[in-house]
């Protein structure tokens, strides 16, 4: 914000007292209802990264074409660069390579590993580039957009459409950051993808000290949890999202500030977020006729020998079971550990 709320003040009374004077009519008392001011700071939305896209990793070794095509050959040489040739043509070569690998595979002279290989040194040659202009403080104008091709996507627990709707419609931005690991440096700038089917369900666009970014700098994963805060999401964001991928509510906390607690602060109470079964009530299936539905498709599979009844049994209950599931969202990793976005409203 560039005003202070004096200004604002100042501004609006200034121009109300001008069209009063100039129209002869007596100045009214003012009354402001500053919806966003007043009640952006009423909640947060808390989400978990558990995943993370790197345009340029390597392939592995496994995933190595068997046969390099010349265009990999090239790209493979202007990777080590032992010519030392400047910044800016060796990305200039590089992309077109990259736009020749592409043109090939499209008529068919080239496979997909190689493509894909092409595609990962290109990303690879970029990140080289980016690393040496970083040192060297200058960067030529075709280079200033290196940082935000090369950013990674952290993939959050959350729908962009449920969750934070200003961002999408209305170019909103909100105030990103961890929640922990604070003592240590961020290295990696990133953009935040959401788990919605939808290709604009993706923070892309941050607040920064001049202007905005095209990333965040955040840290790399450890696979360990990762929670970011995406603050000032006020009162309307959930009532506007509706049902978007028929999400539902997220867990909500609500978490006063008291200087007498031990810790500044106590929660008053937690709200369970939407179940599947809630959800598709909502849109008029309802969960004993789906149940139903779909015990009879299993009876009918044990029938015809397609489904052994164990199996139909376990199925069945597996189907059960899941109504019973909150939408947001039961993702199983590794380890076991369900992970899901919560909503701190203070």
């Amino acid at each position: 914000m560039n005003y202070s709320m004096e200004e604002y003040a100042r501004d609006v009374v200034f121009n109300i007292r001008e069209i009063c004077d100039s129209s002869r009519v007596a100045v009214p008392d003012i009354v402001s209802e500053s919806g966003r001011a007043i009640v952006a700071p009423h909640s947060l939305l808390v989400v978990e990264v558990f995943e993370r896209i790197n345009k340029r990793e390597s392939l592995g070794q496994q995933h190595q074409p068997k046969v390099k095509h010349k265009v990999v050959e090239d790209l493979e040489v202007m990777l080590k660069n032992k010519t030392k040739l400047g910044r800016l043509e060796r990305f200039h070569d590089a992309l077109q390579k990259k736009e020749e690998a592409f043109s090939l595979f499209n008529l068919g002279y080239l496979d997909l590993e190689n493509r894909a290989a092409a595609e990962s040194i290109f990303w690879q040659i970029c990140e080289q580039i980016a690393k040496e202009g970083r040192k060297a403080g200058y960067q030529p104008e075709e280079l200033h957009d290196l940082d935000k091709l090369l950013a990674d996507q952290y993939v959050c627990n959350f729908s962009v459409f449920q969750s934070l709707l200003d961002h999408w419609a209305l170019k909103q931005l909100f105030p990103v950051a961890p929640l922990h690991r604070l003592n240590e440096k961020p290295t990696v700038n990133a953009i935040l993808a959401d788990i919605t089917c939808d290709s604009d369900g993706k923070i892309s666009s941050f607040i920064d000290l001049q202007d905005t970014k095209d990333y965040v700098t955040l840290h790399p994963l450890n696979n360990k949890p990762y929670y970011l805060g995406i603050f000032l999401t006020g009162a309307y964001q959930d009532i506007m999202g509706d049902l978007h991928n028929l999400f539902g509510r997220v867990n909500e906390v609500h978490v006063f500030l008291e200087d007498d607690e031990p810790n500044g602060f106590y929660i008053e109470e937690a709200l369970s977020g939407s179940r599947i079964a809630d959800v598709i009530e909502g849109v008029q299936y309802q969960q004993e006729d789906l149940c139903r539905k779909m015990k009879a498709q299993i009876d009918a599979a044990t029938k015809k020998d397609m489904v052994k009844p164990r199996e139909g049994v376990r199925l069945l209950e597996l189907y059960e079971s899941q109504m019973l599931n909150k939408t947001y969202l039961n993702i199983e990793p590794k380890s076991g550990r369900k992970r899901s976005s919560r909503k701190t409203d203070r």
